[in-house]
């Protein structure tokens, strides 16, 4: 009888673990600038190190799936913006402390079991690789805890926190993977990593559309882009950042490689979506932002794989993920029925 309540915690922390990975974000970020930035590579050098990738892979997911999300759950659970559970269900945290599953200790534990990973794959990657690689790593590292961490939130800081947390921090984990396999940089992977930043970074004001009235409430308050311009100028800032995506991954599949115009072909569709999102509507917010994520994740990988064929397996890889993602998080309770009923739990 002993052993049933100490399973029970366990199997609790599990799934708080999982959950606060944010696995489906990860996959759109880091996961695909990783594989994004491993086939522009495989095209510059003809060879693809698996070890080098799964090690960049690892890199990024522990970067931001738990040192950067772990951070700002502790913060944001502290200003109060992620303590309301109505009229969310992507948004808002992990959701981790609504439901009960993780303590603030906890959320501490994986901050420094993470980074601790982190810091032996980086004195890896220097004794065998190259030391100025380091450079690459720590400046992710260091976006990630700057993201939300006092003085410098930039979350919690209009435009801040996509041009100083968001969009550099995807364009490090795909250079990164990039360099671990070249032990170089071109401005060919620049320019694909900042389509796929852009993607992302247009992806995050759909993330903060529930959020603003939470956000603005907190304390002290997350002035988050959309909270301090508004829905209307917000999705046209979204449209644009897609655009721009869409443009360069044109441009490079016209002078580089065809490979590129799926990325282009596939980011397309974010702009109209994008546009047609109602910031206010549960429904229309987690459709139009699942949509994104699906085109986002796609329009990556598939150019990933256009320019190296073995990385095939990167595709069924991300669909399973995404699938498991949405498995664990749609039973609880506190997310179920706003998965489901949209609009209502918000009225």
């Amino acid at each position: 009888m002993a052993t049933v309540p100490r399973g029970r915690d366990w199997a609790r922390r599990a799934k708080g673990w999982f959950l606060e990975f944010r696995l489906i974000p990860v996959l759109l970020w880091s996961y695909t600038a990783v594989g994004l930035g491993t086939g522009v590579a495989f095209r510059a050098s003809g060879t693809l190190n698996a070890l080098w990738f799964v090690v960049a892979l690892a890199l990024g997911g522990l970067i931001q799936g738990w040192v950067t999300h772990a951070i700002n759950e502790i913060y944001d659970w502290r200003s109060g913006t992620d303590r309301v559970n109505e009229g969310r269900a992507l948004s808002g945290g992990s959701r981790v402390r609504n439901l009960d599953l993780l303590e603030e200790r906890d959320l501490w534990w994986i901050f420094a079991v993470s980074t601790a990973g982190v810091a032996a794959l980086t004195a890896w990657v220097i004794l065998v690789r190259a030391p100025w690689l380091a450079l690459l790593i720590s400046g992710g590292y260091a976006l990630g805890l700057a993201y939300t961490i006092p003085p410098f939130a930039t979350s919690y800081r209009p435009l801040a926190g996509e041009w100083l947390g968001g969009f550099p921090g995807v364009l490090l984990s795909g250079l990164g993977a990039y360099a671990v396999q070249t032990l170089s940089l071109s401005s060919v992977v620049v320019l694909a990593l900042s389509a796929h930043a852009l993607v992302c970074t247009a992806m995050l004001m759909v993330h903060h559309y529930l959020d603003a009235p939470m956000d603005a409430a907190a304390k002290p308050p997350k002035r988050t882009t959309v909270v301090a311009f508004g829905y209307a100028w917000s999705k046209r800032y979204a449209a644009g950042m897609a655009s721009v995506a869409a443009l360069v991954y044109g441009l490079l599949g016209i002078f580089v490689h065809p490979a590129f115009l799926l990325g282009a072909a596939l980011t397309v569709p974010a702009v109209w979506i994008h546009l047609r999102i109602d910031p206010r509507d549960m429904k229309s917010v987690t459709r139009g932002e699942l949509q994104v994520i699906q085109l986002g994740i796609a329009a990556g990988l598939a150019t990933a794989v256009g320019l190296a064929p073995p990385l095939w397996p990167l595709l069924p890889i991300a669909v399973a993920g995404y699938l498991l993602h949405l498995a664990v998080v749609s039973p609880p309770a506190g997310l179920g029925r706003a998965w489901r009923k949209g609009p209502a739990v918000q009225r």
